[in-house]
């Protein structure tokens, strides 16, 4: 367990909407968060690579719980990866001649 003790700022301005501000340590905290990055990172990678009930084991015995629903959620949060710019384009007019309607793409 960390136990971290930040400073709170408070804003004596009265058109401010925000009354306290509280001073973030880059790398280990973030606003609003309950986790800090480096574990949401580590359950993301787990999360992406096993999933429900089997990541949320594996998080259990490495020490750190967390429910399948949380997991889930963080497979769903995670951004696709970019896909490739195809290099080669191919198209199969082996269909032409029974169904002309039919043309396939290939790409590599």
């Amino acid at each position: 367990m960390i136990r971290l003790t930040v400073r709170r700022f408070f804003c004596a301005c009265a058109a401010c909407k925000r009354k306290t501000f509280a001073e973030q340590v880059p790398g280990l905290t973030a606003r609003y968060a309950r986790k800090t990055p480096l574990l949401a990172g580590t359950l993301r990678d787990i999360a992406v690579a096993l999933a429900g009930r089997a990541a949320s084991r594996l998080a259990r015995a490495l020490g750190v719980p967390a429910s399948r629903q949380v997991l889930l959620r963080l497979v769903m949060a995670t951004p696709d990866p970019e896909a490739p710019e195809p290099r080669v384009l191919g198209v199969d007019l082996s269909g032409v001649l029974s169904h002309p309607s039919v043309t396939s793409v290939n790409v590599a």
